[in-house]
């Protein structure tokens, strides 16, 4: 004991001198403090009225019952100093007052907090929200500017300014960073335990209170830059080497330039000689090429003339040899040649109209001829078409007779006559007519029966959907019975109450009230002056009692934890044996029921859990077979919905296939093969005359050739009476021979086998149409018939097994309704056997020790001894003394009974609470026996009308089938009267058209016209011929005048070049006698001289020329480079140098720095993470009153990411040296209070310039001696730096005998009690601490 005591002591030595460190901290670094917080309109503080609390320092308590806005404080100081709303408040504005609680459509909420920073500057910050009421929408919640006010050394400053600025200058003015406020100044009592959060979560957290992104965003920063100088580096070395390469070709530019510039001087010397000398030759040069081209002129001139002259002699003489003289003038020749002309074209004009008369006459031929052609044609047509009319004669005849023998029409064998064709016609139509409505009638009767028949079939099955609907409500009702039996069943296993607590808590009751009962009697009795008189009268009997009370005092403290052991376990002992007996009472019943009469408290447990396992088993069983019935439901039903799905598929698959073959052939389906064979025939007719065709015209040919030859017929032999008769039988044979005759035939085959294809393309679908009607859909009925009497059956057994299960449902929860009572009496048993062992055991070693009075009436004797003694010197203040004493001792059993009588009543209420969800529990099983009966007699009458469904269904299906064989019977026959009515009626028509065309008389009108034509042609041939002759003679006279022409022409070109020949002789004469004047040989001597010399001095200067500018380009090229290039190389140079020069220090100096950055943020994060673990550790050992923790530390594990290092922490607990993580292996307790520590500890590392730190309910889930040890811990912390002017907890607690364990009377004279008003308002009082702590 007296080592416990030293450990204690010597841990709260090293935690003083801990914080005396941090207080001397203090002192060199000024802290922030807070002191005015104001709040209007937050949660349920009022909107209209501001409510205001004051921070001292070093502490400023809280206190007020749940509800009443405590919490709301540490998120207001969040809000206001973070701008950070509480968790799941920024949806739906639940951080603002509600609109709707004040009657208002909009709430403007404020925070305004006081508080000053390091330098000891007065700050105040406001913080606005609005919140708006919308209709049919979530209300809207709207941030405002705010304001904050900086008053320093006099002056004030305002600022108005965005939230996102004030988040940012907030944590500047209070001297730490965000990240801690949010996490551990002002942590919501939500977030808490965030400590014990997942790994994930942890770094996050310690990341941001260490600010381990911004030291990694500045050696990543450090790492860029130093990577982009390195790349930069090669650039810049680059650079160097190519303004190294620049100087050295500026100095050879340079070297290159001057020796130029004397070349060049040089030869502009040389250049002015010989321009001159040049310049002399030209000039001599000039002279001699003058005269010497004066005579070349002359010379190329009398040359020419000769030239000219022979060639003038040569065309008069060849002129003269073909010449046909004539002796007129040249006046006249040339005035015959213009006349001559105009009668020429007036010749051609004439023979240009003649040629148009041709060309007229030439075209009325062409399209007389075509008319001719056009009437052939259609003359030949005309024969065509009577043919056509005698074949279609002998058709109907053959139809007639053919159909009359197919429908037994008796009387049209013999040649028939147009009167008894018109009667069978109509005899035929009046059969199909009637035969059309016999299938009509067939399919009204077939309809009308089975319209009776359906209207009992719809009946049934509104009978049986009634009484499926019926069922389907009772399950409703039964699944809703379950879940309400369900949540009851939850709500009384959460009721943990029993009959045995309400008897303890009525004994509390009674014990208390004969407790107080004999207080006040004792208070009333007391006499306390007859005491002081008994005292004084009594003083040294006292003394002397006093002496002798401490030795039996010294003898009896040694047992007196024993004796009150003993007390203690026979209270204990009876409390038990009451609530046994109760328990027993309240479920005899119900146990004998379930387990068996003559249950015994001893095996109660093991026969119970027997009991519920053998049930649990027989409910998984029936469960397993409820599921093995769903699944072969569920199965056929499945199976059901794909027949039933393929049946439709097949119905929309005839329905498809019928649409289109009536489309296609404008035909019903079932007379689709009839009219089919029909169209093939016709076709094969139509095929057999075209290849016949040929065969057909030879022998008309044939025919032709002997009516032409031989007057002759070749069909029947003899001789034709008239040339009309034996042209007519020509012509026709003509026509026949022609093309169109057998194109016509080809166009109508062509068309029929158009139609026939058309027909034929239908054929897959009208096969489907027929597998369809004929065996899948009959097939598909059939099947799902035998799968819905399948389903039923499966129905029946799946509902059965539902029912099953529910009864075993209902047995097992029933059961497990008595785990918690009979778990109580088994713990009550367990716990009077073994304190009924103690009692025996404790009585034994009193009767040993022989001690007759307790140290409870010893230490009361010692008191009233000491009492008297003390009130002997002062009497009234001991008389005041005791009877306050017994006063607070009234006032504590009144407070006792109170409370106890509040726990009776609770237990009391939700007994009656369980008796009355017991009832319901049996109200609900009772509905679900009664629905499940009515469930099985309205199966039973749907499983009656589904036998009479089926007879109606079948006997429906029969009458269908029978009337639709009936129908298709008639509609065949029907068919065939329709099919041999078309055929006569076409033919009957073409005959009919034809007559009343008047196909005879237009042939003989087409042959007259042919006779007309060709008469007109003839003419207009004799009439062109005449044309053709006046041309011919009008083209040769003017080939005669040609030749008369030339001849002119030829007699004025002979005079006109003899002249010229005279005048060109006078010419030559005088360019001879002037070319005799000049010496040629000596002219062109020197011409010849002057012009080489000339071309060598100009060839030299070109040359000299020539060089001078080359040099003078390369020495200009070499000024532009150097001008452009090289004139600041040197200096280039120099730069580009020193700059690698400089860049390659900034590399290494980047290196050093960043090393050094990181080893110091490693050196800071070690050093800080050795310091939370130090505090954490002092306060654990502190605090924590178990045994299986000896101290918490967090763990920072170091990892290399991205080039940089990071951490993953986690909270340890160690344990005899062993570390293991925290989370998962400790209670709630254990993580409340560690969170609490490490917070702490947090606080005090990196609060260096604000010492504030907020506990919001810092006991919950911690027991009495963890509360007791946490609140002393805080009283030393508060003592070790109450010297500290800036130092601030804030607790803020519901737990008052945690606030007396503070001592909080020492550090602080008031407190802040919250409360809600009579409209349930926060308010805000600042009352006595005394009242708190008495």
């Amino acid at each position: 004991m007296h080592g416990s005591w030293a450990t204690s002591g010597g841990a709260g030595l090293c935690f003083r001198a801990h914080f005396s460190e941090k207080r001397l901290s203090a002192k060199l670094h000024p802290r922030s403090r807070i002191d005015k917080l104001s709040i209007r309109g937050i949660r349920s503080f009022d909107n209209a009225q501001p409510e205001v609390i004051q921070f001292f320092t070093p502490l400023t308590l809280i206190v007020g019952d749940n509800g009443s806005g405590k919490t709301t404080i540490i998120e207001s100081l969040k809000y206001a100093t973070t701008g950070e709303m509480p968790p799941n408040t920024k949806v739906g504005g639940a951080f603002i007052h509600d609109p709707k609680l004040c009657g208002e459509k909009e709430v403007l909420a404020q925070v305004k907090l006081q508080f000053r920073d390091p330098g000891g500057a007065k700050i105040v910050v406001s913080r606005n929200i609005s919140l708006t009421v919308q209709k049919n929408k979530y209300p809207k919640m709207k941030t405002l500017d705010g304001s904050l006010l900086r008053q320093a050394n006099g002056e004030r400053t305002v600022m108005s300014s965005r939230n996102a600025a004030l988040d940012k200058w907030i944590p500047q003015y209070l001297g730490v960073s965000k990240a801690v406020l949010d996490n551990v100044i002002f942590c919501h009592q939500d977030e808490s335990l965030w400590p014990m959060s997942e790994p994930g979560i942890l770094k996050k957290k310690f990341d941001e209170i260490f600010e381990a992104l911004k030291y990694t965003k500045a050696i990543d920063a450090i790492k860029k830059m130093q990577k982009d100088y390195t790349a930069e580096l090669k650039t810049l070395r680059v650079a160097e080497e190519f303004c190294k390469d620049n100087k050295s070709k500026a100095d050879k530019a340079s070297k290159e330039s001057s020796v130029l510039s004397d070349d060049i001087e040089r030869l502009r010397t040389e250049l002015k000689k010989l321009d001159k000398t040049t310049k002399e030759a030209n000039e001599k040069y000039q002279d001699a090429f003058n005269r010497s081209s004066k005579f070349n002129t002359l010379h190329g001139a009398l040359e020419t003339k000769r030239n000219e002259h022979q060639w003038l002699r040569n065309q008069t003489d060849n002129l003269a040899a073909r010449l046909e003289f004539r002796p007129e003038s040249d006046t006249s020749l040339q005035n015959e040649l213009d006349e001559y002309d105009e009668r020429l074209r007036l010749r051609g004009d004439h023979l240009e109209n003649q040629k148009k008369k041709f060309d007229q006459l030439r075209r009325v031929i062409e399209l007389t001829r075509d008319r001719l052609q056009r009437k052939h044609t259609e003359a030949g047509k005309y024969e065509q078409q009577q043919a056509t009319h005698d074949q279609n004669v002998e058709s109907r005849k053959s139809i007639i007779k053919e159909s009359a023998v197919r429908h037994n029409i008796r009387g049209y064998e013999a040649d028939l006559d147009d009167v008894q064709i018109n009667e069978y016609i109509q005899k035929l139509s009046r059969l199909y007519k009637d035969q059309t409505g016999k299938v009509e009638q067939v399919r009204r009767e077939t309809e009308k029966e089975a319209q009776k028949v359906q209207a009992t079939l719809n009946k049934l099955g509104e009978r049986r959907s009634g009484l499926q609907e019926q069922i389907s409500s009772a399950k409703q009702q039964l699944s809703a019975n379950d879940r309400r039996i369900g949540s009851t069943q939850s709500e009384l296993e959460s009721i943990d109450i029993d009959e045995g607590a309400e008897a303890l808590s009525k004994a509390k009751v009674s014990e208390i009230e004969e407790d107080l009962k004999q207080l006040k009697e004792k208070f009333k009795k007391s006499s306390w002056d007859s005491k002081i008189s008994d005292v004084r009268a009594q003083l040294r009997e006292v003394q002397g009692e006093l002496e002798q009370t401490n030795s039996e005092l010294s003898q009896s403290t040694k047992q007196s934890k024993a004796l009150a052991h003993l007390d203690f376990l026979q209270k204990d002992v009876s409390d038990r044996e009451r609530s046994l007996e109760t328990l027993r009472g309240a479920h005899n019943d119900r146990l004998r029921a379930i387990i068996r009469d003559d249950w015994n408290i001893a095996s109660l447990d093991g026969d119970f859990k027997s009991e519920l396992h053998r049930r649990s088993t027989a409910l998984q069983n029936a469960r397993d077979r409820q599921n093995n019935a769903s699944r072969d439901l569920n199965q056929a039903e499945a199976k059901l919905e794909s027949h039933k799905n393929e049946l439709h598929k097949a119905e929309k698959e005839l329905q498809t296939c019928a649409d289109i073959i009536r489309k296609a052939t404008q035909e019903a389906p079932d007379t689709y093969l009839a009219q089919l064979d029909g169209i093939v025939r016709d076709r094969d007719t139509l095929r057999k005359d075209v290849d016949n065709f040929d065969l057909f015209q030879e022998r008309s040919k044939k025919s032709f050739h002997i009516a032409e030859t031989k007057n002759s017929c070749d069909h029947c032999k003899q001789k034709f009476q008239s040339e009309p008769q034996r042209l007519d039988f020509m012509r026709r044979m003509q026509k026949k021979m022609e093309d169109d005759t057998k194109k016509e035939q080809e166009t109508k085959l062509k068309a029929a086998e158009e139609d026939l294809m058309k027909w034929r393309s239908v054929g897959p679908k009208h096969s489907s149409w027929l597998h369809q009607s004929g065996s899948e859909i009959p097939r598909l009925r059939s099947e799902i018939r035998r799968l819905e009497a399948s389903k039923a059956t499966l129905v029946q057994k799946s509902e059965h097994c539902d029912r099953e299960v529910a009864d075993l449902k209902e047995s097992s929860d029933e059961a497990k309704t008595l785990e918690k009572p009979i778990e109580n009496m088994v713990r009550c048993q367990t716990e009077i056997s073994r304190f009924s062992e103690r009692i025996k055991q404790l009585s034994a070693e009193k009767k040993d020790t022989g001690i007759a009075r307790s140290i409870e009436e010893i230490q009361e004797q010692l008191e009233t001894l000491n009492a008297q003694i003390q009130a002997k010197n002062n009497l009234i203040h001991k008389i005041g003394g005791e009877k306050q004493r017994a006063n607070d001792d009234i006032q504590a059993k009144e407070l006792a009974l109170s409370r106890a009588r509040e726990d009776f009543s609770r237990a009391t209420h939700q007994l009656e609470q369980k008796s009355r969800l017991l009832k319901q529990v049996e109200d609900l099983r009772k509905s679900n026996r009664e629905s499940r009966d009515h469930i099985r007699r309205l199966e039973n009458e749907s499983q009656q009308v589904r036998p009479q469904i089926s007879e109606q269904e079948a006997k429906l299906e029969d009458i269908r089938d029978r009337g639709y064989r009936k129908e298709q019977e008639m509609n065949n026959e029907a068919t065939k009267l329709s099919e041999s009515l078309q055929k006569l009626s076409t033919a009957d028509q073409n005959i009919q058209a034809y007559e009343k065309s008047g196909g005879l008389s237009r042939l003989s009108e087409c042959q007259q016209e042919i006779h007309v034509i060709r008469q007109e042609i003839e003419k207009a041939d004799s009439e062109q011929k005449e044309v053709i002759k006046e041309i011919n003679a009008i083209k040769m006279e003017l080939d005669n005048h040609q030749d008369s022409r030339r001849i002119i022409n030829d007699n004025l070109t002979y005079r006109k070049a003899k002249h010229d020949l005279e005048v060109i002789k006078k010419e030559i004469d005088r360019l001879s006698t002037e070319e005799a004047e000049f010496d040629a040989d000596h002219l062109k001597e020197q011409v010849r001289y002057w012009l080489n010399q000339y071309n060598k001095h100009t060839t030299e200067t070109t040359s000299k020329l020539a060089t001078m500018k080359a040099k003078d380009d390369q020495l200009k090229k070499l000024l532009e480079d150097w001008q452009t290039d090289y004139a600041n190389a040197a200096h280039a140079y120099k730069e580009a140098h020193i700059k690698v020069e400089t860049t390659k220090a900034a590399i290494e100096d980047l290196g050093r720095y960043g090393s050094a950055l990181d080893k110091a943020i490693m050196q800071f994060h070690s050093l800080k993470m050795e310091e939370i673990n130090r505090i954490a550790e002092e306060l654990w050992k502190r605090t924590y009153r178990g045994t299986d923790i000896d101290t918490i530390l967090i763990r920072s594990d170091g990892e290399t990411g991205k080039g940089n290092r990071q951490y993953n922490y986690r909270v340890c607990m160690v344990k005899q040296e062993a570390e293991m993580d925290m989370r998962g292996r400790c209670s709630a307790g254990q993580r409340v209070l560690a969170s609490i520590i490490i917070r702490l500890a947090l606080a005090e590392c990196f609060g260096v310039k604000c010492g504030l730190i907020a506990l919001d309910e810092p006991t919950t889930n911690l027991d009495s001696d963890n509360i007791r040890s946490l609140a002393e811990s805080l009283h030393d912390i508060i003592r070790a730096r109450q010297q500290q002017s800036n130092f601030q907890l804030i607790v803020i607690t519901h737990d008052e005998e945690f606030l007396r364990y503070m001592q909080c009377a020492d550090f602080c004279d008031t407190y802040f009690r919250i409360s809600r008003t009579d409209r349930q308002k926060s308010k805000i009082e600042q009352e006595s601490v005394t009242e708190l702590v008495g």
